[in-house]
Protein backbone atom coordinates (compact mmCIF):
# COMPACT_ATOMS: atom_id res chain seq x y z
CA UNK A 1 0.00 0.00 0.00
CA UNK A 2 2.70 2.41 -1.02
CA UNK A 3 0.99 4.28 -3.84
CA UNK A 4 -1.73 6.78 -4.60
CA UNK A 5 -0.61 9.93 -2.89
CA UNK A 6 -0.55 13.51 -4.04
CA UNK A 7 1.81 15.96 -2.42
CA UNK A 8 1.76 19.75 -2.36
CA UNK A 9 4.35 22.07 -0.88
CA UNK A 10 3.96 25.52 0.55
CA UNK A 11 6.22 27.65 2.69
CA UNK A 12 3.75 29.14 5.12
CA UNK A 13 5.68 31.11 7.68
CA UNK A 14 8.45 33.63 7.70
CA UNK A 15 9.21 34.67 11.24
CA UNK A 16 9.40 38.37 10.37
CA UNK A 17 9.07 40.62 7.38
CA UNK A 18 12.16 41.02 5.28
CA UNK A 19 13.53 43.45 2.77
CA UNK A 20 15.25 41.60 -0.05
CA UNK A 21 17.71 44.45 -0.41
CA UNK A 22 18.88 44.00 3.16
CA UNK A 23 18.65 40.26 3.77
CA UNK A 24 20.10 37.36 1.83
CA UNK A 25 18.10 34.20 2.50
CA UNK A 26 19.01 30.65 1.50
CA UNK A 27 16.68 27.65 1.41
CA UNK A 28 17.24 24.50 3.52
CA UNK A 29 19.44 22.06 1.64
CA UNK A 30 19.27 18.28 1.87
CA UNK A 31 22.61 16.48 1.38
CA UNK A 32 21.56 15.15 -2.04
CA UNK A 33 21.06 18.74 -3.25
CA UNK A 34 24.23 20.24 -1.84
CA UNK A 35 26.32 20.15 -5.02
CA UNK A 36 23.64 21.71 -7.23
CA UNK A 37 23.77 25.39 -8.22
CA UNK A 38 21.79 27.55 -5.81
CA UNK A 39 18.99 28.28 -8.30
CA UNK A 40 18.12 24.56 -8.44
CA UNK A 41 18.25 23.85 -4.71
CA UNK A 42 14.68 24.90 -3.86
CA UNK A 43 13.26 22.53 -6.48
CA UNK A 44 15.62 19.82 -5.27
CA UNK A 45 14.36 20.36 -1.71
CA UNK A 46 10.75 19.84 -2.77
CA UNK A 47 11.60 16.87 -4.98
CA UNK A 48 13.54 15.22 -2.16
CA UNK A 49 10.51 15.45 0.14
CA UNK A 50 8.31 14.11 -2.66
CA UNK A 51 10.64 11.16 -3.32
CA UNK A 52 10.94 10.43 0.40
CA UNK A 53 7.17 10.27 0.81
CA UNK A 54 6.70 8.15 -2.30
CA UNK A 55 9.30 5.62 -1.13
CA UNK A 56 8.11 5.44 2.48
CA UNK A 57 4.36 5.85 2.00
CA UNK A 58 2.26 3.25 3.82
CA UNK A 59 -1.52 3.31 3.83
CA UNK A 60 -2.75 2.74 7.41
CA UNK A 61 -3.91 -0.88 7.46
CA UNK A 62 -7.07 -0.30 9.48
CA UNK A 63 -8.04 2.64 7.30
CA UNK A 64 -7.43 0.58 4.14
CA UNK A 65 -9.54 -2.30 5.40
CA UNK A 66 -12.41 0.06 6.22
CA UNK A 67 -12.24 1.99 2.91
CA UNK A 68 -11.29 5.24 4.64
CA UNK A 69 -9.62 8.06 2.70
CA UNK A 70 -8.18 11.34 3.85
CA UNK A 71 -6.24 14.46 3.01
CA UNK A 72 -3.65 15.22 5.66
CA UNK A 73 -1.98 18.61 6.02
CA UNK A 74 1.33 18.33 7.84
CA UNK A 75 3.02 21.46 9.16
CA UNK A 76 6.62 21.12 10.24
CA UNK A 77 9.77 23.11 10.91
CA UNK A 78 13.30 22.63 9.74
CA UNK A 79 15.02 24.20 12.70
CA UNK A 80 18.34 26.00 13.18
CA UNK A 81 20.11 22.62 13.37
CA UNK A 82 18.55 21.35 10.14
CA UNK A 83 16.34 18.85 11.96
CA UNK A 84 12.63 18.29 11.40
CA UNK A 85 10.63 19.43 14.43
CA UNK A 86 7.23 20.69 15.60
CA UNK A 87 5.26 18.31 13.38
CA UNK A 88 1.53 18.96 13.43
CA UNK A 89 -0.77 16.78 11.30
CA UNK A 90 -4.40 17.61 10.62
CA UNK A 91 -6.43 15.13 8.58
CA UNK A 92 -9.77 15.52 6.86
CA UNK A 93 -11.39 12.11 6.44
CA UNK A 94 -13.42 11.95 3.22
CA UNK A 95 -16.07 9.73 1.72
CA UNK A 96 -17.49 8.44 5.02
CA UNK A 97 -19.94 9.86 7.52
CA UNK A 98 -19.30 9.20 11.18
CA UNK A 99 -22.15 9.19 13.66
CA UNK A 100 -19.83 8.88 16.63
CA UNK A 101 -17.12 11.45 17.27
CA UNK A 102 -14.96 8.77 18.84
CA UNK A 103 -14.89 6.84 15.55
CA UNK A 104 -14.05 9.98 13.60
CA UNK A 105 -11.21 10.84 15.97
CA UNK A 106 -9.82 7.32 15.68
CA UNK A 107 -9.88 7.54 11.88
CA UNK A 108 -8.16 10.93 11.95
CA UNK A 109 -5.50 9.61 14.32
CA UNK A 110 -4.69 6.74 11.94
CA UNK A 111 -3.94 9.18 9.13
CA UNK A 112 -2.27 11.80 11.32
CA UNK A 113 0.14 9.25 12.77
CA UNK A 114 1.00 7.83 9.34
CA UNK A 115 1.64 11.25 7.79
CA UNK A 116 3.64 12.48 10.80
CA UNK A 117 5.87 9.43 10.58
CA UNK A 118 6.57 10.16 6.92
CA UNK A 119 7.82 13.64 7.75
CA UNK A 120 9.62 12.62 10.95
CA UNK A 121 11.90 10.31 8.97
CA UNK A 122 13.11 13.02 6.59
CA UNK A 123 16.90 13.36 6.56
CA UNK A 124 18.59 16.26 8.32
CA UNK A 125 19.27 19.30 6.16
CA UNK A 126 21.53 22.28 6.09
CA UNK A 127 19.19 24.86 7.69
CA UNK A 128 17.82 27.95 5.99
CA UNK A 129 19.94 31.04 6.54
CA UNK A 130 19.53 34.80 6.52
CA UNK A 131 22.76 36.68 6.08
CA UNK A 132 24.52 33.39 6.87
CA UNK A 133 22.68 32.97 10.19
CA UNK A 134 20.65 29.76 10.53
CA UNK A 135 16.97 30.15 11.31
CA UNK A 136 13.86 28.03 11.61
CA UNK A 137 11.63 27.75 8.53
CA UNK A 138 8.14 26.29 8.47
CA UNK A 139 6.58 24.21 5.70
CA UNK A 140 3.23 22.69 4.89
CA UNK A 141 2.82 19.41 3.02
CA UNK A 142 -0.53 17.94 1.99
CA UNK A 143 -0.69 14.17 1.55
CA UNK A 144 -3.70 12.53 -0.05
CA UNK A 145 -4.59 8.98 0.96
CA UNK A 146 -6.85 7.58 -1.73
CA UNK A 147 -7.90 4.00 -2.38
CA UNK A 148 -7.52 3.17 -6.09
CA UNK A 149 -10.66 2.37 -8.04
CA UNK A 150 -9.03 1.78 -11.43
CA UNK A 151 -5.52 0.52 -12.22
CA UNK A 152 -3.59 -0.50 -15.30
CA UNK A 153 -3.11 -4.19 -16.00
CA UNK A 154 0.56 -4.00 -14.98
CA UNK A 155 -0.33 -2.43 -11.63
CA UNK A 156 -2.87 -4.97 -10.39
CA UNK A 157 -1.74 -7.89 -8.25
CA UNK A 158 -4.42 -10.37 -9.31
CA UNK A 159 -5.86 -10.13 -12.85
CA UNK A 160 -9.52 -10.67 -13.71
CA UNK A 161 -10.06 -14.40 -13.31
CA UNK A 162 -11.92 -16.60 -15.76
CA UNK A 163 -13.00 -19.99 -14.47
CA UNK A 164 -10.23 -21.74 -16.44
CA UNK A 165 -7.56 -19.65 -14.66
CA UNK A 166 -8.69 -20.06 -11.05
CA UNK A 167 -5.82 -21.59 -9.09
CA UNK A 168 -3.30 -21.12 -11.92
CA UNK A 169 0.34 -20.71 -10.86
CA UNK A 170 0.69 -17.66 -13.11
CA UNK A 171 -2.71 -16.01 -13.23
CA UNK A 172 -1.68 -13.10 -15.46
CA UNK A 173 -0.13 -15.41 -18.03
CA UNK A 174 -3.25 -17.59 -17.92
CA UNK A 175 -5.43 -14.51 -18.44
CA UNK A 176 -3.48 -13.43 -21.51
CA UNK A 177 -3.54 -16.95 -22.95
CA UNK A 178 -7.29 -17.22 -22.33
CA UNK A 179 -7.90 -13.98 -24.25
CA UNK A 180 -5.71 -15.17 -27.15
CA UNK A 181 -7.49 -18.55 -27.25
CA UNK A 182 -10.87 -16.83 -27.15
CA UNK A 183 -9.93 -14.71 -30.16
CA UNK A 184 -8.76 -17.77 -32.11
CA UNK A 185 -11.95 -19.72 -31.34
CA UNK A 186 -14.30 -16.88 -32.27
CA UNK A 187 -12.39 -15.38 -35.19
CA UNK A 188 -14.27 -14.97 -38.46
CA UNK A 189 -13.03 -12.92 -41.37
CA UNK A 190 -15.90 -10.60 -42.38
CA UNK A 191 -17.14 -11.41 -45.88
CA UNK A 192 -17.48 -7.71 -46.70
CA UNK A 193 -13.84 -7.18 -45.79
CA UNK A 194 -12.80 -10.10 -48.01
CA UNK A 195 -14.74 -8.66 -50.95
CA UNK A 196 -13.08 -5.27 -50.43
CA UNK A 197 -9.65 -6.79 -49.88
CA UNK A 198 -9.38 -5.17 -46.45
CA UNK A 199 -6.79 -6.42 -44.02
CA UNK A 200 -4.67 -5.10 -41.16
CA UNK A 201 -4.40 -4.95 -37.38
CA UNK A 202 -7.09 -3.77 -35.00
CA UNK A 203 -6.15 -2.70 -31.50
CA UNK A 204 -9.05 -3.12 -29.09
CA UNK A 205 -9.11 -1.89 -25.50
CA UNK A 206 -11.76 -2.22 -22.81
CA UNK A 207 -12.35 -1.97 -19.07
CA UNK A 208 -13.13 -4.93 -16.84
CA UNK A 209 -14.89 -3.32 -13.91
CA UNK A 210 -14.84 -4.06 -10.19
CA UNK A 211 -18.49 -5.08 -10.62
CA UNK A 212 -17.64 -7.74 -13.19
CA UNK A 213 -18.72 -5.84 -16.32
CA UNK A 214 -17.09 -5.11 -19.69
CA UNK A 215 -17.24 -1.41 -20.59
CA UNK A 216 -15.56 1.40 -22.55
CA UNK A 217 -14.60 -0.55 -25.67
CA UNK A 218 -12.42 1.36 -28.09
CA UNK A 219 -10.96 0.15 -31.37
CA UNK A 220 -8.24 1.49 -33.62
CA UNK A 221 -7.81 0.09 -37.11
CA UNK A 222 -7.74 0.98 -40.79
CA UNK A 223 -11.15 -0.58 -41.52
CA UNK A 224 -14.45 -0.05 -39.72
CA UNK A 225 -15.56 -3.53 -40.83
CA UNK A 226 -12.54 -5.11 -39.13
CA UNK A 227 -12.99 -2.93 -36.04
CA UNK A 228 -16.58 -4.09 -35.74
CA UNK A 229 -15.46 -7.72 -36.01
CA UNK A 230 -12.89 -7.22 -33.26
CA UNK A 231 -15.63 -5.77 -31.07
CA UNK A 232 -17.95 -8.70 -31.84
CA UNK A 233 -15.27 -11.14 -30.77
CA UNK A 234 -14.45 -9.44 -27.49
CA UNK A 235 -18.02 -8.87 -26.30
CA UNK A 236 -18.42 -12.66 -26.33
CA UNK A 237 -15.92 -13.00 -23.46
CA UNK A 238 -17.39 -14.89 -20.48
CA UNK A 239 -18.01 -13.62 -16.96
CA UNK A 240 -15.04 -13.11 -14.67
CA UNK A 241 -14.02 -12.35 -11.10
CA UNK A 242 -12.73 -8.75 -11.01
CA UNK A 243 -9.07 -7.83 -10.65
CA UNK A 244 -7.65 -7.22 -7.19
CA UNK A 245 -5.15 -4.85 -5.63
CA UNK A 246 -4.30 -5.37 -1.96
CA UNK A 247 -7.35 -7.64 -1.66
CA UNK A 248 -9.71 -4.97 -3.01
CA UNK A 249 -11.64 -5.36 -6.26
CA UNK A 250 -10.62 -2.74 -8.83
CA UNK A 251 -11.39 -1.87 -12.43
CA UNK A 252 -8.58 -2.58 -14.87
CA UNK A 253 -8.00 -1.77 -18.53
CA UNK A 254 -6.79 -4.36 -20.98
CA UNK A 255 -5.88 -4.07 -24.64
CA UNK A 256 -4.82 -6.49 -27.35
CA UNK A 257 -4.27 -6.54 -31.10
CA UNK A 258 -6.23 -8.75 -33.53
CA UNK A 259 -4.61 -9.33 -36.91
CA UNK A 260 -6.66 -9.73 -40.07
CA UNK A 261 -4.63 -11.00 -43.01
CA UNK A 262 -5.97 -12.30 -46.32
CA UNK A 263 -4.48 -15.43 -47.80
CA UNK A 264 -2.29 -14.62 -50.78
Amino acid sequence: MKKFIFIFFLVIINNYAQNSDELIETYPIFPVCELLPYKFQKNCFNETIDDHIQKNFIYPKQAWENDLEAIVKVKFDIDQNGSVSNIISNSSVVGVSFFERESLNLAKKLFNDAASKLIQTLPDAIPAKKNNIAFKKTFLVSVKYQIPRKLGFDEIETPPLFDDCTGSENEKLCFIKFIDDHISKNFKYPKRAIKKGEEGNVFIQFDMTSDGLYTNFTTIGESRILEDEAYRIMIKLPSFEPAKYQEKYVTTTYGTTISFKLDQ
